[in-house]
């Protein structure tokens, strides 16, 4: 539509809209040739995941509503990975967390599967990487010696650094507008390269300082929701982002209705997303809650949902099982798993009261076989 901003220019921009609009069947051999086009979705990097978004992740915005302290930003930063290790450019809006952050988290992983070869190898955590601990025997700090992980780190660039932008918040915070501006540049000057963009999160999006209608919050996500659909659509790449939802606005498991505080969110977004911790997001009966988390704890991981909601023209509420090991931010679905593991398989006992069925202790993982990206021809 035309830019209202220049009163001046509006009925000059109006007329020359109305001038270049034409009838649907301009769009017939467009339309034709579209079908025939052998174009790849881009896969998340779980088969299941694929299966539901019908093959991955195309033009259009997906917004994911979650709650804080549920492995959303753990989940998007594997999907960026997922999607890098593919020779795909990401652009990935870290406004709440730094890039060193993400970088332990993925020696982390590493080390996790290199475990789980090797169970002389040692499982590290983001902390052992970032911080000192104190040792009581010592009475002093220490830190992990670099030796302990420096091959995971080479790892880490040689399979993401190529493609992976984390792009980290300065003081004065992005917009919406910022971030478009950004990757319109960036796409212009790789015009045959395709980009994914991942924003963590919303809300944590400043207002325009040149729009005065975003003065509540409200509106800010209004238009910050319009803004990135028209940089998925109009501009061309996939956009994927988090909502952070409050208990306060559902009852049970996340739905569209929970998103109603986030202004117009629901009906904006391409694809809408609910995810869910299993026996925990998903319930409001504290006791389940209580022991469901207490089984985590034992166990290691937690059982998560990630709920299509909304997405026009395909199938929506799909859910896709994804077992989170949080202490070293690994995912996997249910078509990683293999019957060579040494333990029961969680997604045949997804629903069983949690301590009912034998669980892996955290030293003892399950073997993760070898899985080749799959994608999809549409």
């Amino acid at each position: 539509m035309p830019d209202t901003t220049n009163v001046n220019d509006y009925s000059t921009q109006i007329k020359s809209f109305v001038d270049n609009l034409e009838p649907v069947i301009s769009k017939k051999n467009p339309f034709i040739d579209s079908r025939f086009e052998k174009s790849v979705r881009i896969s998340t990097g779980w088969l299941s995941m694929d299966i539901a978004l019908n093959g991955g992740f195309s033009n259009e915005l997906y917004i994911l509503g979650a709650e804080t302290s549920t492995g959303k930003s753990a989940l998007l930063m594997n999907m960026a990975q997922n999607i890098a290790q593919q020779d795909i450019n990401v652009l990935y809006f870290s406004l709440e967390m730094s890039a060193d952050e993400y970088i332990a988290r993925a020696i982390s992983s590493f080390s996790f599967l290199a475990s789980i070869d090797d169970s002389n190898k040692r499982k590290i955590t983001p902390g052992d990487v970032l911080y000192w601990t104190y040792d009581h025997k010592e009475k002093t700090f220490t830190k992990l010696s670099y030796e302990t992980y420096d091959e995971y780190v080479d790892k880490y660039f040689a399979t993401y650094g190529n493609h992976l932008y984390i792009v980290e918040s300065n003081i004065s915070g992005f917009s919406a507008k910022d971030i478009a501006n950004i990757c319109a540049l960036f796409k212009k000057s790789h015009p045959n390269e395709k980009l994914v963009v991942f924003i963590d999160y919303l809300q944590i999006l400043k207002a325009d300082a040149d729009d005065r209608t975003q003065a509540d919050r409200k509106t800010k996500m209004d238009v910050s929701v319009t803004v990135l659909k028209t940089l998925a659509s109009q501009i061309g790449m996939p956009v994927i982002t988090v909502s952070s939802i409050s208990r306060s606005n559902y009852n049970g498991t996340i739905s569209t209705s929970s998103f109603k505080e986030s202004g117009d969110t629901e009906y904006t977004a391409g694809v809408l997303i609910g995810w869910n911790w299993h026996g925990v997001t998903d319930t409001c009966d504290k006791a389940e809650i209580a022991i469901e988390k207490e089984a985590c704890n034992q166990r290691g991981y937690r059982k998560m949902v990630f709920d299509v909601l909304k997405y026009r023209n395909s199938q929506r509420d799909h859910g896709v099982k994804l077992i989170y090991f949080p202490a070293y931010s690994y995912f996997f679905d249910e078509y990683d798993w293999h019957p060579d593991f040494d333990t029961s398989n969680p997604f045949e006992s997804w629903d069983a009261p949690s301590g009912s069925t034998s669980s892996p202790p955290n030293n003892d993982s399950p073997k993760k076989p070898e899985y080749s990206q799959t994608k999809l021809s549409f």
